[in-house]
């Protein structure tokens, strides 16, 4: 059913030359696990799947999702409603420059190898779920 409404709002968009929100599918779903409110409730478009927000309710969510969607179609180029819509990862080159220290940070700062996860010249301690002041002050 989710992938129906994805292939009728894809046919609906040879109709337009601009897209809005309302011409993407959207899915929402509850968090059940989750351990905070303002993550309880999720929301995306179906085949897009870097593009998300949460809320403390349904209707949050898709606030937020409209939100980061403004944002990003400031910036990027849209894609195709009901489209799929493949990952880019953000560029890593200057982070590559520096190995030998990243390799020494991710054993001692953040705890993990360097080698088992992505970073890009963007990621931050927050990426990590280390951006508190105990990590700050480690040396």
């Amino acid at each position: 059913m989710i992938q129906l409404k994805a292939l009728i709002k894809y046919l609906s968009s040879f109709f337009k030359s601009t897209w809005n929100f309302e011409d993407y599918p959207l899915e929402t779903w509850i968090n059940s696990e989750a351990s905070q409110n303002d993550i309880k409730f999720g929301a995306k478009f179906t085949n897009w799947h870097t593009l998300i927000a949460h809320g403390n309710s349904n209707y949050e969510a898709i606030e937020n999702l409209r939100t980061t969607f403004k944002e990003y179609s400031k910036e990027n180029k849209l894609p195709r409603p009901g489209s799929k819509v493949s990952f880019q990862f953000a560029e890593s080159s200057k982070i590559e420059l520096y190995e030998e220290i990243a390799i020494d940070f991710f054993d001692k700062i953040i705890g993990i190898s360097y080698y088992e996860c992505f970073v890009s010249d963007y990621s931050t301690l927050f990426d990590f779920g280390l951006d508190d002041n105990d990590t700050i002050k480690k040396n």
